[in-house]
């Protein structure tokens, strides 16, 4: 495709960085012949997009004259997608412990225990999913990732909570196992290994290097040989080779800091335990050339774990668990301990905390403490959605967050991953009327499960609206520049159906482009004060990609991590 030169641009070789060599420069009006494929790199003047030549020159996109296209041909590379949490480890690490000599060991053939085995999505399988939320699919295999247009995935490398085995009284097993591995698929011999689990630490390694077994390690798909690798700073980020998959470590759950847990331990033999296995994993797993620090940890998760109180996240499955979820719990000594530990850049790099998962008073508490406040540290929230309900007067535990909380997360600089789980999506009350979600349409189905996620985008971004017209401090804040991916496949989920796995997201994002230029023709798009600036394929290109990058650069360099 060829396309025309309108301002003096640089040619890049080899990479599309601002950094990359460049003999010479071309003078507008020069003709370049391109790929036509659009190419992620640096941020220019707002602009991360590139072109290629045939003699792999780079070109940033902001100094060419696009040829008029349809609009889905210019759009296509922004299927490319960041997602900011997932568990693509939970079911084949699990299945690995089907044996003893495969326990923990990934594997470059196509079996259940490996990370890129992808299961055929039947029939049988979907109707399972739409009519009684079981997931027995993979759904963050590194297959369909790839498929999909992954580039960055953040993968969660902890252990399951051992109490997701156990009765209610945490002494027995929940019929040996088997109501967990029927929803979730993920095997007796590993519910049988939970159950007598006493060190949540030692399977936390055990995951790494799961992870690590085969990074780097090139498999065919298609014609194409693709291979992950993991990284530990945006610098080690590769977004030029369309056949590497980025994986950054997190975790979800304080619990993974914990071992011993069976011994009768001292309250300082607990805290000193926590403490010292911190600093190990900010210190990075892996060889001393390779080390790799996780990027950030939910403090919180399904169960207590000493440090604060957490949300209500079982709600349908009271009859097997008891949370013990306690509105009432916040923050306890321990657990401000570990935020300090997680925040300082002594001892290994900067691990972020993840308010996922916390109860509303362990979240405020964490939003005004004054650590985070004067390190200006970023607030994450990997994966959730908004109620839009304002906060209670009394604090809850309520797993979704309400309006006021948005926000004070976008102001932070931080992030929010909306999760791609129908029971979360499906709470808040917005909009479906108005846009004539109730009026006959074609493939009504796809396109009414996808307003789910495109109204989590809006309403979030209308709050900040909001607040620019009636508060100071939100001048420079993007409305649409923190809501990024945060699926959470293969978690505990519910996918919307139709956007199953990974593999669809492409799909999702043509659907979340339709919704974005429904939006942009109604009144309240029009009364808002950027209104000519807005473009509705921009809106979802932010969403899928580019406000996640831009939050890697300003939050995941080696700099900001304290290297």
């Amino acid at each position: 495709m060829k396309v025309t030169v309108t301002k003096n641009l640089n040619v890049r070789i080899g990479k599309p960085r601002l950094d990359a060599p460049n003999h010479e420069f071309l003078v507008p009006g020069s003709v370049i012949e391109t790929d036509g494929k659009l190419y992620r790199g640096d941020v220019y003047d707002g602009n991360f997009f590139w072109y290629k030549d045939m003699a792999g020159n780079y070109y940033w996109s902001g100094g060419i004259d696009i040829p008029e296209t349809e609009p889905n041909n210019t759009f296509s590379k922004a299927t490319e997608f960041i997602d900011f949490h997932c568990h693509s480890i939970l079911k084949p690490y699990s299945k690995s412990f089907r044996r003893k000599k495969t326990r923990g060991k990934n594997t470059i053939k196509n079996k259940k225990r490996s990370i890129w085995h992808k299961t055929k999505l039947n029939i049988l399988k979907k109707i399972g999913n739409a009519f009684i939320s079981v997931t027995k699919f993979t759904q963050a295999d590194f297959k369909s990732a790839y498929k999909g247009g992954a580039k960055i995935l953040m993968v969660s490398i902890d252990p399951m909570e051992r109490e997701l085995v156990l009765s209610k009284n945490r002494k027995k097993p929940i019929a040996d196992g088997l109501f967990l591995d029927f929803f979730q698929g993920i095997g007796k011999r590993r519910m049988n290994y939970l159950e007598r689990l006493n060190d949540y630490f030692a399977d936390l390694k055990q995951s790494y290097l799961y992870l690590d077994d085969l990074q780097n390690i090139p498999i065919k798909i298609g014609d194409k040989m693709v291979s992950y690798k993991m990284v530990s700073t945006y610098e080690e980020i590769d977004l030029t080779n369309e056949e590497i998959i980025n994986i950054i470590p997190t975790m979800e759950g304080g619990h993974v800091f914990r071992s011993n847990l069976d011994s009768n331990l001292t309250k300082r033999e607990i805290e000193n335990q926590v403490l010292d296995n911190i600093k190990e994993v900010k210190l990075g797993f892996g060889e001393d050339d390779s080390k790799v620090t996780p990027f950030f940890v939910s403090l919180s998760h399904h169960f207590k774990n000493g440090l604060c109180g957490h949300a209500d996240s079982l709600k349908k499955a009271r009859a097997a668990y008891n949370q013990e979820a306690n509105p009432k719990d916040g923050f306890e000594e321990l657990g401000i301990k570990v935020i300090e530990a997680l925040l300082s850049k002594t001892y290994g790099k900067r691990i972020l905390i993840d308010v996922k998962h916390m109860n509303l008073k362990s979240r405020k508490f964490y939003y005004f403490n004054e650590l985070r406040i004067k390190e200006e540290v970023p607030i994450i929230v990997s994966h959730g959605a908004t109620n839009n309900l304002s906060w209670p007067e009394k604090d809850d535990t309520e797993i979704n967050f309400y309006k006021e909380e948005i926000p004070i997360i976008a102001k932070s600089g931080g992030i929010f991953g909306i999760q791609l789980d129908a029971r979360r999506l499906r709470e808040a009350d917005y909009g479906f009327k108005r846009r004539g979600l109730n009026s006959t349409i074609k493939r009504e189905g796809l396109y009414k499960r996808a307003f789910f996620v495109w109204r989590q985008v809006e309403m979030m971004a209308l709050y900040i609206y909001e607040k620019k017209d009636t508060e100071f401090g939100f001048e420079d804040i993007d409305p649409w520049g923190f809501q990024v991916i945060g699926s959470d496949f293969d978690g505990v989920v519910d996918p919307l159906d139709g956007f199953w796995t990974h593999s669809e997201m492409p799909l999702l994002c043509q659907y979340l482009i339709v919704h974005a230029k429904t939006f942009l023709k109604t009144n309240k798009a029009k009364r808002l004060p950027n209104y000519e600036d807005l473009n509705a394929e921009n809106l979802v290109e932010k969403f899928m990609f580019q406000n996640a990058q831009e939050f890697l650069i300003e939050n995941f360099t080696a700099e900001k991590r304290g290297v």
